[in-house]
């Protein structure tokens, strides 16, 4: 049975139109799917082909050595299919439009949902549940949290497990320089213990703007909501500005007082909003050249040895990117503070995690199962193969043999290992650093390693320990968008025209008012129809 698929636009994220995506009809499949499997008789799959992205280690930095190990820990023999990180999903797009499809694809939550509900995912529910991974008695507490965000609705609206995520999402907080702080007159110390109010924390940025060289900007991210520096928004939309955005919905959420969906641009919340990112540039607290600028371009200035254009506040992932926004700065001597969330915030947003997922050409060419059981189900072994989604190949990553270990530019710094103790190696593509993870952050996944130790463990820098540790206990994971055709057909359109809108107020181009009103204008009725066609399938449940 075939289907086309009308429009693939993930939620916040613009994919353009893909026609012809071939797939089996969900009568089909769905079927075939429930069928009662013999777990302990499935056979190690054929040869099969995973496309993954950036998140696993790079072929710059060693890619064909995890490879090679791999396959000497498994015996699986794969094709890793690798594109660009920057492109990655337009990759992913292309591969399905043009039937050259893999067995394995590494999704985001929001691809994820709209996969799934056209037919190209295989339902993973039942080999979940019988899997050595979910029944190891080795998963964290937020284990079930991260895997029911794969829940989602499949061809038929019935809701399954279409994904598996080995480790958290993860998300950002924000760090503040300890000389800025200093120069400001606050000890650096006393900010990381407190819980400010908005109005201590935009004191703060005030007191260290007047008190440095960069009279144009404090603060630098990457697009006034996240993604949108290159104008397609991606979900969660505010976790690069947090402060500012506090209780504000970029898109649309459920609200829980009401039982209904609604448009969070709309309200009253995302309007304060804009009222304080306006009085942020005004201020020339936040950097307006934001607007347009990459990941990349933003942590440039984070790192920049010019005074007049780095910044001093950069909001930006928690955990081993504290490590490195750490030994990044011009400044060696300098200290990173990172802030709990302000009060009006409460908690930082913790994002959906990204998801294994197995296709429907999988299913087609009886594979599915045994990629679950021999890919899937064992990079949380417990054992050699979760060190190496964790750290990467021995010998090329990490090893532990006896030896002494010296970065460049270091050689008078290097340190001894005794034979049998675990160490990372400095990374193929950069030896004045050493690699700190592969695909699975240690800090974030979903399993621990049992009654064994981790060898890990006491490689990773306290730094990540410790933002972790501070993250973990000031977060909460977003809550996940349900998928409807509506919804799917128009968010590209609608998210353009927020981003455009918002843009304009915080640049001063239009008032709240105009800009507001020909946002309803131009996307109102697609607004209300999304609405619609979300509060409908409230009424399904």
């Amino acid at each position: 049975m075939k289907k086309t698929l009308k429009k693939f636009a993930a939620v916040g994220l613009t994919l353009t139109s893909v026609m012809g995506l071939v797939a089996c009809g969900s009568g089909n499949t769905t079927k075939k799917e429930k069928e009662t499997v013999d777990w302990a008789s499935v056979e190690k799959p054929g040869q099969f082909r995973v496309m993954v992205d950036g998140t696993v280690v790079k072929e710059s930095n060693g890619a064909q050595e995890f490879y090679d190990y791999y396959k000497e820990l498994t015996g699986l023999d794969i094709e890793w299919v690798r594109p660009e990180h920057s492109s990655y999903y337009d990759s992913v797009k292309n591969a399905f439009a043009s039937g050259d499809i893999p067995d394995v694809v590494l999704l985001g939550a929001d691809y994820l949902a709209n996969f799934a509900s056209n037919g190209y995912l295989w339902d993973m529910t039942e080999a979940w549940d019988q899997s050595a991974t979910k029944n190891s008695g080795r998963l964290t507490d937020v284990a079930e949290s991260v895997m029911a965000a794969n829940v989602v609705a499949g061809p038929t609206g019935e809701k399954a497990l279409y994904g598996f995520s080995p480790a958290r999402g993860n998300g950002c907080c924000t760090y503040i320089k300890s000389s800025y702080l200093k120069a400001a007159g606050y000890d650096p110390d006393k900010v990381a213990d407190q819980t400010l109010s908005f109005d201590e924390y935009y004191d703060m940025l005030k007191k260290i703007q007047a008190s440095s060289d960069n009279k144009n900007f404090v603060i630098s991210c990457s697009g006034f909501v996240a993604g949108g520096n290159s104008g397609t928004p991606e979900a969660p939309y505010t976790n690069y500005l947090p402060e500012f955005y506090q209780d504000a919905n970029f898109t649309f959420y459920y609200d829980s007082k009401s039982g209904e969906y609604k448009d969070g641009f709309s309200e009253d919340a995302m309007k304060n909003a804009m009222a304080r990112l306006k009085t942020a540039i005004d201020d020339k607290i936040l950097d307006p050249s934001s607007q347009n600028q990459s990941t990349s371009d933003a942590r440039k200035k984070w790192n920049s040895k010019d005074k007049s254009t780095e910044s001093a506040v950069f909001t930006y992932w928690a955990g081993t990117w504290a490590y490195t926004l750490q030994n990044s700065i011009a400044d060696k001597s300098d200290k990173i503070i990172a802030i709990k969330p302000v009060k009006e915030l409460g908690k930082y947003t913790e994002r959906l995690a990204t998801a294994w997922c197995i296709t429907y050409k999988a299913y087609e060419n009886g594979k599915a199962e045994g990629i679950f059981k021999y890919f899937i189900d064992t990079m949380l072994d417990g054992g050699d193969v979760q060190v190496a989604w964790q750290y990467g190949a021995k010998g090329t990553h990490w090893d532990d043999k006896a030896e002494t270990v010296t970065l460049k530019g270091k050689e008078d710094a290097g340190k001894t290992y005794t034979e049998g103790q675990f160490h990372f190696l400095p990374t193929p593509e950069d030896n004045t650093k050493l690699m700190s993870k592969n695909h699975i952050d240690k800090s974030l996944a979903i399993a621990t390693f049992g009654d064994k130790t981790d060898p890990g463990n006491a490689s990773v820098d306290p730094i990540i320990t410790e933002n972790y540790k501070m993250f973990n206990a000031n977060s909460q994971i977003a809550t996940p968008l349900t998928a409807t055709e509506v919804l799917n057909n128009n968010i590209t359109e609608i998210n353009t025209k927020r981003l455009e809108t918002l843009s304009q107020v915080i640049l001063g181009e239009k008032s709240y008012d105009d800009a507001m009103a020909d946002y309803k204008k131009q996307v109102g009725a697609k607004v209300d129809a999304v609405i619609e066609s979300l509060n409908e399938t409230l009424e399904t449940k």
